[in-house]
């Protein structure tokens, strides 16, 4: 298989400062390990001149959790779930206070994106309450999500001249209501609904994984991956242009966690507060941990990815390259 091998990265000094020497570590870090280059997970300011063009093949946008009825309701949706929020940081949380804001957003990071001249800008396809990651009392099916989620996209694309995203976007699945890939009818509408052309889908195998609570190890992983993708419509299939490549296997803590419900005293937590807790949460379902199987490579045959992005939770660039490793020579 003729694929490319990305690693994810950010802009962010947590990253940057995994090497002394920042970015050119990290330049001789890509070429030490003999891999293709970077997703970069990029912010909200231009783009520093300091980060090498060269090595950023793919970049990932923000992605805003609960952004769904401050798109339908505007700035009283804003002030319901952001109280007293500057406005710095409401862009962060679901790119603004009504609609017209949060295409601005969306353009300015297309345009971000298109500076690196990527193959992909990757965006995430859902929406949830902070208290809904716990409860799983969802306000919104997955239908409802995509169908606002493409609204937001066209609008967004008629802001250019020739009503196409200046970079290709990479639209990737996750396991809250939105695409989930679990319900092929589902990806067909949504894929319907998309008014322009430069797009395509991005699969990450992990958090397909954590959509099955009854995953126990990597061969009932991989089995079920390859069967939903089965499932998929030819057309939909296609569209699958690369992979977000990690093992995820929460099962046994996702089912205690539902029946334990909101965490103790959550609701007298702050929003920044309950954001720190859920995203603790967030971590321990979608893992991020290697694959070890050789049958991984199943999972490469039947998609065919122009690009496999190896995506891991560490603490450090030793504790990634040891993941790294142990997933690349998964891949031999």
């Amino acid at each position: 298989m003729n694929y490319k091998n990305f690693m994810d990265f950010s802009v962010y000094p947590s990253d940057v400062s995994r090497f002394e020497n920042g970015w050119k570590g990290l330049e001789e870090y890509v070429t030490e390990k003999n891999i293709d280059g970077v997703e970069l997970l990029i912010g909200y300011d231009s783009p520093s001149e300091e980060i090498p063009k060269g090595i950023v093949k793919s970049v990932h946008l923000p992605f805003w959790v609960t952004w769904l009825d401050v798109w339908r309701k505007g700035e009283d949706a804003a002030k319901y779930y952001f109280p007293n929020m500057s406005a710095e940081h409401l862009q962060f949380c679901c790119g603004g206070k009504n609609a017209a804001e949060m295409i601005t957003s969306q353009k300015k990071l297309w345009e971000y994106a298109a500076h690196f001249q990527p193959s992909h800008a990757v965006i995430h396809a859902a929406h949830v309450e902070l208290e809904h990651a716990f409860t799983r009392d969802f306000n919104y099916k997955s239908t409802e999500v995509m169908k606002e989620l493409a609204e937001m996209l066209n609008r967004t694309a008629q802001e250019f001249g020739d009503g196409e995203p200046p970079v290709t976007l990479a639209i990737e699945n996750l396991w809250w209501p939105g695409l989930d890939f679990l319900f092929p009818a589902e990806a067909d509408d949504f894929a319907s609904r998309l008014d322009f052309s430069n797009w395509n889908l991005l699969l990450d195998t992990g958090h397909l994984m954590n959509t099955n609570i009854a995953l126990r190890c990597e061969d009932e992983a991989i089995d079920f991956v390859l069967d939903r993708i089965s499932r998929l419509s030819k057309d939909i299939q296609a569209k699958i242009k690369s992979l977000h490549l990690n093992l995820s296997l929460s099962g046994e803590y996702q089912t205690k966690q539902v029946m334990n419900g909101l965490p103790t005293g959550w609701s007298d937590l702050n929003h920044t507060e309950k954001y720190t807790t859920a995203r603790n949460h967030v971590l321990q379902i979608d893992q991020h941990l290697p694959f070890t199987s050789k049958r991984v490579k199943e999972i490469i045959y039947e998609i065919e990815p122009e690009t496999v992005i190896h995506e891991f939770i560490t603490k450090d660039i030793k504790e990634y390259s040891e993941k790294l490793d142990v997933q690349m020579n998964a891949l031999r």
